[in-house]
C-alpha cells in the first residue's frame, strides 16, 4: 500500500504534508505535484523549501508539456466554462500516475470547514482510499494559518499559473509589473488563438470592467501609467497583496 500525498503548494497542501510528517511520521508518504510549467518563481522556489522541510524529494508528474504549448496545440485560452487546463494538466496527469501505482492511499487538503467539497473522486477508483485529515483533526482555515505561522512557513503569492484567467486585474497589473516576459508571452496566446479562431479570444473576459479585455490593450493602458484598484479602492501599487481578499474565486486544485 502507497500513501500519496497530492502537494500544489498551497496552504492546505502545505499544512496538511507538514503535519503528517509530525503527527504519523511512520507513514511512508510520497509527496506529488503536477507542475503546469507556467508557475512564479517564487512558487518553485517554495516546492524547494518543502522539500528540505519535509526532508525528501517531492515527485514531479509531468509529460514535459507546459500550460503554454497546450493553449497552443489546443488553440484554445481556457476560461470558467472550459477549465480543460486544470482537467489535463492536473487531474489526467495525477490519475494516469496514481493507476500505476495502486494500491494507495490519497490524502486530500480538505478542511473541517468545506463540508460541501468533494476533491476529487479518487474513492472511485479500484484500491484506491482517499484520506481527509484535516478534516479529521477538525481543522479550519485559521488552524491552517496558525500551524504554518507557528512553523514559520510562508505560501507565495501566487500559487496558480501565471496567466490564470481567474486572476483579477491587480494580479495582472503585477504581472505585468514584475515578469513582463510572460506577460508578453500572455499576449502572444491571445494573438495565435485569435487568428487561429478568426474571432478576438482574451484571457479576460470582454466587459468585466471598465478596463480592456485584450492583453495587449490592457497593457498600453498599464504603460501610460494607470493603476488598478482592488475592491477596496486602493491602488495595487499601494497595498500589500492578499490572494484571499483579492479574488473569492479560483482554480479549487490549484489553490490547495
Amino acid at each position: 500500500m502507497k500513501h500519496i500525498l497530492a502537494l500544489s503548494g498551497g496552504k492546505d497542501s502545505t499544512a496538511l504534508a507538514l503535519a503528517m510528517r509530525d503527527r504519523e511520521p511512520e507513514t511512508p508518504m510520497i509527496y506529488l505535484c503536477t507542475p503546469t510549467g507556467d508557475e512564479l518563481p517564487e512558487m518553485q522556489e517554495h516546492w524547494k523549501r518543502l522539500e528540505c522541510l519535509l526532508g525528501q524529494e517531492i515527485v514531479n508528474v509531468s509529460d514535459g508539456l507546459t500550460m503554454r504549448d497546450l493553449v497552443r496545440s489546443q488553440g484554445m485560452l481556457p476560461n470558467y466554462r472550459a477549465r480543460w487546463c486544470t482537467r489535463i494538466i492536473k487531474i489526467q496527469r495525477f490519475e494516469h500516475w496514481l493507476h500505476q501505482h495502486l494500491p494507495a492511499t490519497v490524502y486530500v487538503g480538505l478542511r473541517a470547514d468545506e463540508e460541501d467539497r468533494i476533491g476529487g473522486r479518487f474513492d472511485c477508483i479500484d484500491g484506491c482510499d482517499v484520506r481527509f485529515p484535516l478534516r479529521e483533526w477538525g481543522w479550519s482555515v485559521s488552524d491552517v494559518h496558525q500551524y504554518l505561522d507557528e512553523r514559520g512557513v510562508r505560501i507565495p503569492k501566487r500559487t496558480d499559473c501565471a496567466r490564470c484567467f481567474y486572476q483579477t486585474l491587480t494580479e495582472w497589473w503585477r504581472l505585468w509589473r514584475d515578469y513582463p516576459a510572460i506577460f508578453a508571452d500572455a499576449e502572444e496566446d491571445e494573438r495565435i488563438v485569435s487568428e487561429q479562431r478568426g474571432k478576438a479570444h482574451t484571457y479576460r473576459s470582454e466587459h468585466r470592467d471598465s478596463w480592456p479585455g485584450a492583453l495587449s490593450e490592457l497593457r498600453k493602458e498599464f504603460e501610460r501609467g494607470r493603476v488598478p484598484r482592488n475592491r477596496h479602492g486602493v491602488p495595487a501599487s499601494q497595498l500589500e497583496f492578499d490572494l484571499h481578499d483579492e479574488r473569492q474565486a479560483m482554480c479549487a486544485w490549484c489553490a490547495r
